[in-house]
């Protein structure tokens, strides 16, 4: 049992942001400020900030720093002599001493994994902040180039013969395919397509493995040195990169880090000569003459990182497979690792840490500024602490609670024996605690770099999900834009498309633009330049306003502007209350929606909304 709190306490915050932190990324022996907000009139006699100093507290008493109408803010000023710094604030009050943390406020003491966290010497990737990208599965993009299309048995994978399929034809299901059905898209077309992504406003782009492979998704790779000529071959991987270099677009790659095909070099290698050099790179039962695999798929060979020959090969290395990549001609910015959670562990080997040390390192002497990217539908926070990755695929901590919030309520199917299926409908309060439980594991300035989707080639399209209503993929959408981290739109989105599971969703892109929904394509188009020009949506702050049911509400605040996001799922118009004086904002303060362009004036502390519509997100912006 909890003791509720005091009301008033639903106004402190702080966070790593700009807001909050002088300096959210300072160098080693650098003087940094925190600032705490309170409100005004809330019963406190004093604030200690207490910080984690070569493993004993260390606690400085805040002084009182501005005053406005309705909050006071304190400071206090820290000389950073350690990479990481943990720290919470002590509250003491009329109604007792409170603790602050990045979970929030709490009469009870905290675990140390609770604390708002300072890291120092953190070689962040700025850049990604500024970025909105977009995933492609490059066989079902574009085909700009038929002449490399692969042909009615061409290629041979587990007993199944290829099959050329015609575009736009729905993909066939697995127990029919095997993912050998190929439709032709190559990386020709998305260079062909790239002033369709620039019209969007797209400035990244993330497709899933290019490397040689015998499927048409191609995580079962057989060789990470070279593109797939199905694809256009390494030559038109550098076409693509001059392209889009011309237009400021990142390019991000997709490695499988965790596996490789049962028809890669090192694998026959190994069947041919057992004690050959390639035998330490797996796990191999020679008694059962069976491989360790992913998920018992006897095509995905699990690679073995207690070899110090693998790692030389896969990231170490000057001419690495993660390091090639990185350099010229290539030259990418970043690299998706894909299934992250279980690369380096088997058993007694639980090598993931080191690996992504060891990667980390060796990456960035390529290319300081690489973005590391791991996928993970798991808990990904351990490896989000500025020593191994930079961001994981943010499902737990934005996509699945945003998908089962967009799932109509009275629409929704229970199904209990796939973790890829619907999931239960949960309000705004659900939503809400779970995006703060996994924002409050990380440092802040990690969160800003965290990967946003609403739907990806693993998950059902989000569509599909709500239903078929386009008004809720709007409304998601917009929640993405405005979110802490990096969103990414799913190719086919923007223009209404669906899909059920894998490989439904992944369908052809279509090209007639009779099948496009013009007017979904017009609202990404705006909300995506909204958020571009947004330093408050890029870099701001983030606090939870109102989570009721329906309705959503967050402040995401820089030192250049205000910017509160609404968004309601319900059916029926309806009118939405904000309590806007826990941030600080007065009376007859003006916003304005940078969406619809409709103002509001804030009065008796609370900004109103009117009949808010459904599917509906505002953008309001203090003038």
């Amino acid at each position: 049992m909890t003791i509720a709190l005091p009301a008033w306490t639903q106004g402190i915050h702080h966070d790593g942001s700009e807001v909050f932190v002088s300096n959210p990324l300072p160098r080693i022996d650098e003087s940094v400020s925190f600032t705490i907000r309170t409100p005004l009139d809330a019963p406190i006699m004093g604030i200690y900030m207490r910080a984690m100093l070569n493993g004993e507290f260390s606690y400085k008493e805040m002084t009182k720093h501005s005053i406005t109408e309705l909050v006071q803010s304190w400071q206090c000023e820290y000389d950073i002599k350690q990479s990481r710094v943990d720290y919470i604030f002590m509250l003491m009050t009329d109604d007792g001493a409170i603790y602050y943390n990045a979970r929030g406020a709490s009469f009870a003491e905290s675990l140390d994994n609770d604390s708002f966290t300072l890291l120092a010497d953190y070689d962040a990737p700025l850049w990604i902040r500024d970025e909105v990208y977009y995933q492609i599965f490059p066989e079902r993009f574009a085909n700009g180039d038929k002449s490399n299309d692969v042909q009615d048995g061409e290629l041979v994978r587990g007993g199944r013969k290829s099959m050329k399929r015609k575009w736009g034809e729905l993909p066939y299901p697995w127990k029919k395919a095997g993912s050998m059905d190929f439709f032709g898209g190559d990386l020709q077309g998305i260079t062909q397509s790239l002033d369709y992504l620039q019209q969007l406003g797209i400035t990244g782009i993330y497709m899933t493995p290019i490397f040689e492979a015998e499927s048409n998704h191609k995580y079962d790779i057989t060789n990470f040195f070279h593109v797939d000529k199905h694809f256009g071959g390494d030559e038109a991987l550098v076409e693509l990169r001059e392209e889009t270099k011309q237009r400021d677009m990142t390019l991000m790659l997709d490695i499988t880090p965790n596996h490789c095909s049962y028809h890669h070099l090192w694998v026959t290698n190994f069947k041919d000569h057992i004690d050959g050099n390639t035998a330490e790179f797996f796990y191999y039962d020679e008694e059962n003459d069976a491989f360790e695999t992913w998920l018992g798929v006897s095509s995905l060979i699990k690679l073995n990182y207690s070899s110090q020959k693998l790692r030389d090969i896969m990231y170490r290395n000057d001419n690495s497979a993660i390091r090639k990549w990185l350099e010229a001609p290539y030259s990418i910015d970043a690299w998706r690792l894909d299934v992250a959670n279980m690369t380096g562990n088997q058993d007694s080997h639980q090598l993931d840490h080191e690996v992504w040390r060891e990667l980390r390192e060796s990456a960035r002497k390529s290319n300081p500024d690489t973005y590391l990217l791991g996928e993970y539908f798991q808990d990904s926070t351990a490896h989000l602490q500025g020593d191994e990755l930079d961001a994981s695929m943010n499902y737990q901590g934005f996509n699945m609670p945003m998908r089962r919030w967009l799932t109509p309520p009275d629409k929704q199917k229970i199904v209990t024996d796939s973790p890829y299926a619907y999931k239960p409908s949960i309000p705004a309060e659900v939503m809400a605690e779970q995006w703060q439980l996994f924002m409050s594991a990380i440092p802040y300035s990690i969160a800003l770099q965290q990967f946003n989707q609403l739907d990806s080639h693993d998950t059902t399209r989000i569509l599909h999900v709500a239903m078929d209503d386009k008004e809720l993929v709007k409304l998601g959408t917009a929640l993405m834009l405005g979110f802490p981290g990096v969103p990414c739109i799913y190719y086919g989105t923007e223009i209404g498309m669906t899909g059920a599971g894998d490989p439904d969703n992944r369908r052809c892109m279509p090209w007639n633009e009779d099948e496009w929904d013009s007017n979904m394509l017009a609202y990404f188009q705006k909300i995506i330049s909204i958020r571009k020009a947004s330093n408050a949506m890029k870099h701001g702050s983030f606090k939870v306003l109102l989570a009721e049911g329906d309705v959503i509400a967050y402040a995401r605040e820089s030192s250049e502007e205000t910017v509160i996001v609404v968004g309601y799922r319900g059916n029926e118009n309806r009118s939405v209350k904000i309590d806007v004086a826990q941030i600080g904002i007065a009376n007859k303060t003006d916003f304005t929606d940078l969406i619809g362009g409709t103002q509001f004036t804030v009065f008796d502390n609370n900004l109103k909304i009117a009949n808010i519509a459904h599917g509906q997100t505002l953008y309001l912006r203090k003038s």
